[in-house]
């Protein structure tokens, strides 16, 4: 073997135009090895940036807009170029790929180098961060009894008694304002779900939202967004598919992000577990069914980490607040410009007999329902997924793909290593799939002119609004409880009036709405209340 490598490195020397065909025949080996991956084939959008790809177009335009031009132009599937040089991103709009991904082989598909550390700073490394099939069912067996349909109708009086505390108090001030009080809607649903929140899953009272722990997590989530209207910080985030090890630098974007978290784990957290700790000692698990308890019982027996007690914990209350705070506020935002709508919503709970419980939320309010729907249509608590392939993988496609060559593709072979973003929010708007997709119309959801496509989807009301399959979201059921519950409350209370300011859209983890001509005042969706 050294014989021949010494024989061939004199040959080099001594004819050194035999590396020419030497090399080109490497490089046709390693093109023939990488040809059976397609995504090197995929269309791909012109004017790509020679710094930011087209990074730079996602960040520049309205959240989701430019994925479904793209989209129009090249097909549900296509790819694009990533910033700093970074692998190509395949961009995955069609729903028999996205179904495939999420429920069929969702463990072979982590969250990205890019997605996973900030999900670490958000929340902790709970639920939400965890990989691997055996972790993740593991901690999704011990909560999901806390968050069962049976557990929802006994905590429906404490999601109500816990709403009314942050409504009653919005009421003194709008009677106070004259009866014309200007809002950020984002102040009062914030309140609402984490009073909503810490009741019923840790046993906290957080006041209405105006304990001194309420007043730091809120103020910690206004200020851990705000990053993302600055140009330096979008460019920071940008740099992290190339250059990863950016997220172990104490960098004051990606740390502000931990902000809540930390609020939550140094302080709260810690008072709730010394708090109840004494209380479950001895106790039966199947008696305690609250997330606190069942938690706090793993733990004295050993079966989780304090680590995970405490990561648990502010996921919970960062996530059942965040998702459940942006999509009621952008429904009440929505119902304000559309009064027509507000109104018949308000005459149909108005003509239901007595007070809705959990049962008559789920099938006996059916405009109630489709204006959550379209809602969570409009406004997903979480704008796009970004994934990861860990093995090779063929992803099957509704609608099949030109490649660069010419050839017509309904599957498409995925290599480890391989990004894959699926934007929910352009899927969740697109005219193909649901007519007029920028519409705020929920009779859609009444007269059956949704397209049959979605059905492919498992989740709430066939979207991707939750996720879908394994790992889709665990508190569903309390998030639209919560959300039904405040809603129905404020309709008999309110009327809500479009204030006819300019709202631009950005996404920092959520989605997120300033008012263009008043940055200042950080995320702000605003409306004029009048009491009824």
């Amino acid at each position: 073997m050294l014989t021949a490598f010494q024989d061939l490195q004199t040959g080099l020397r001594d004819h050194p135009f035999l590396l020419l065909p030497i090399c080109t025949a490497i490089w046709v080996l390693y093109a023939a090895c990488r040809s059976k991956y397609s995504v090197e084939s995929l269309p791909v959008p012109p004017g790509a940036s020679w710094i930011f790809g087209h990074e730079g177009e996602v960040v520049k335009n309205a959240p989701g807009r430019i994925f479904r031009e793209w989209a129009d132009k090249l097909g549900l599937t296509y790819r694009i170029k990533a910033a700093f040089g970074a692998r190509d991103v395949l961009v995955l709009c069609d729903p028999a790929g996205i179904a495939h991904i999420l429920q069929k082989k969702v463990y072979d598909y982590h969250h990205s180098r890019v997605v996973r550390p900030r999900i670490g700073r958000l929340l902790g490394k709970g639920l939400g961060w965890v990989e691997g099939e055996v972790e993740h069912k593991r901690m999704r067996h011990l909560i999901s009894p806390s968050l069962s349909h049976e557990n929802m109708k006994e905590m429906e009086s404490d999601v109500r008694v816990a709403a009314m505390q942050v409504i009653d108090n919005f009421t003194h001030e709008v009677h106070a304002s004259n009866n014309k009080k200007w809002v950020n809607l984002f102040d009062v649903t914030g309140k609402a779900t984490l009073t909503i929140i810490g009741r019923v899953a840790f046993l906290h009272d957080f006041e209405g939202g105006e304990s001194e722990d309420a007043r730091k997590i809120l103020e910690a989530r206004r200020i851990g967004v705000s990053p993302a209207i600055k140009s330096s910080s979008l460019i920071m985030f940008m740099l992290l598919r190339r250059f990863p090890i950016l997220n172990d630098l104490p960098i004051p974007a990606l740390q502000v992000q931990g902000l809540a978290r930390e609020i939550i784990q140094s302080g709260v957290a810690h008072e709730m577990i010394r708090r109840n700790e004494d209380v479950v000692e001895g106790v039966d698990p199947k008696s305690h069914n609250d997330l606190l308890s069942r938690l706090l019982i793993a733990h004295s027996a050993g079966q989780i980490s304090t680590e995970e007690l405490y990561a648990q914990i502010s996921t919970f209350i960062i996530t059942g607040n965040e998702t459940s705070t942006q999509t009621l506020a952008f429904m009440i935002w929505e119902l304000a410009r559309h009064p027509d709508v507000q109104e018949r919503l308000r005459k149909e709970l108005k003509a239901f007999p007595g007070e809705p419980n959990y049962d008559d939320f789920q099938a006996k309010l059916p405009y109630l329902d489709a204006v959550m729907r379209e809602s969570l249509r409009l406004y997903p608590g979480l704008p796009y997924m970004e994934r990861v392939a860990t093995k090779e993988d063929v992803i099957p496609l509704r609608e099949p793909v030109k490649l660069s060559n010419g050839k017509v593709v309904s599957e498409l072979p995925i290599s480890p290593g391989q990004v894959v973003l699926i934007p929910i929010l352009s899927f969740q708007r697109m005219d193909s799939v649901y007519e007029d997709g920028e519409t705020f119309r929920p009779e859609r959801w009444l007269d059956g002119s949704v397209d049959t496509s979605t059905r492919q989807f498992s989740g709430w009301g066939h979207m991707l609004a939750f996720s879908d399959g394994p790992r889709n979201c665990i508190g569903t059921r309390l998030g639209l409880l919560q959300m039904k519950v405040i809603l129905t409350y404020m309709m008999e209370r309110f009327r809500f009036v479009d204030t006819h300011e300019d709202v631009t859209f950005k996404i920092s983890s959520s989605l997120q709405a300033w008012v263009a001509d008043k940055p200042e005042l950080g995320p702000c969706l605003p409306v004029r209340v009048e009491l009824l």
